[in-house]
Parts: structure tokens; sequence; C-alpha cells
């Protein structure tokens, strides 16, 4: 299946607002259709924390969840830029390996490994709201695996809202 520029994917569109929703440490999720990939963005205060300790164990990490997991992982890239004090942390991850119980583990790394230093909206969802949002997050990255999307899409958090973008 091959989504083009006039046919929007609503569906795939719908798995950036549940990672946001589910998991607000995650200020923006993009999708890459070069590399079939998503880029998680996370944000800290450099000021408190210049560790880069992560960078190392986060793949390190990855690849040993997928050994368990018996998966094999195409693409695990991480990086940390900083501007101006705010320290940006990117993780991007192939479609056709990740699964949503990987996210919520990058989610925690990322949080242990930056702490009070992450940068955040903060937003509380009921525990069944939550529980959704995994299921679904879950249900789309399965359907994503075997599509061919062509168009970029990013969803960004700001003042409590998760909006939707592509070009």
């Amino acid at each position: 299946m091959k989504y083009k520029a006039g046919d929007i994917a609503y569906q795939d569109m719908n798995l950036l607002i549940s990672i946001l929703l589910r998991y607000p440490e995650a200020v923006s999720v993009r999708y890459i259709p070069q590399d079939n990939a998503l880029d998680f963005v996370f944000l800290f205060d450099i000021q408190d924390n210049t560790s880069q300790d992560i960078l190392d164990i986060l793949p390190q990490a990855l690849a040993v969840y997928h050994h368990l997991e018996q998966r094999e992982m195409r693409l695990c890239q991480v990086e940390i830029q900083s501007e101006e004090g705010i320290g940006k942390f990117v993780v991007r991850r192939d479609v056709e390996s990740i699964t949503k119980n990987e996210v919520g583990l990058i989610v925690e790394m990322v949080k242990g490994a930056f702490g009070f230093s992450m940068i955040y909206e903060e937003a509380e969802l009921p525990e069944d709201e939550r529980l959704y949002q995994e299921e679904m997050i879950g249900y789309v990255l399965e359907s994503m695996r075997n599509a061919e999307i062509d168009k970029n899409f990013i969803a960004l958090r700001e003042e409590g809202k998760v909006m939707l973008f592509h070009s």
C-alpha cells in the first residue's frame, strides 16, 4: 500500500498523536519516509545535565531488548544537539522493528538519563486512556510495517495541545 500526497494516512498520523498523548516527555515525533523511521525528540536543560552516557547506553539496551525479543533492529540512531542552553536528544528508530513496549522503554530510559532536567509539559491521562493509547500505538505500528508512506509527518506538543503537520 502506498500513500500519495493527496491520500492522507490518518491511521499513521494517529500513531504520532498517540505517542505524544501517552508520553508527554517526548516534545515531538516525526515520521521520516526515506528511512521509514520515527524521530523521537526530548528536550532538557543543559546547565542541569551534560551526560553523554545515554548515547552509548540506549542503543546497547535496545539491541539487548531486540535480542531477547528475537527481532532484528535495522536502524537505531541517537544524538544530542544543543542551542542556547537547551539540549535536544533525538532517537531515530525504524518502523519495521519498533514495538509499543520499546517506545515505552525509550521514554523511561531518557527520563532516567535526564531526570529533572527534562523540559516538557506535564499531562495527566487517566489510566484507561493511557492503556488505550498504548494499544493504539501497537496497532498502528503493526499496520505501518508494510506501508510505504511518502510524506513527512510531525506531531508537536504546544500549550497542552498536540498539533500535526505534514509536507
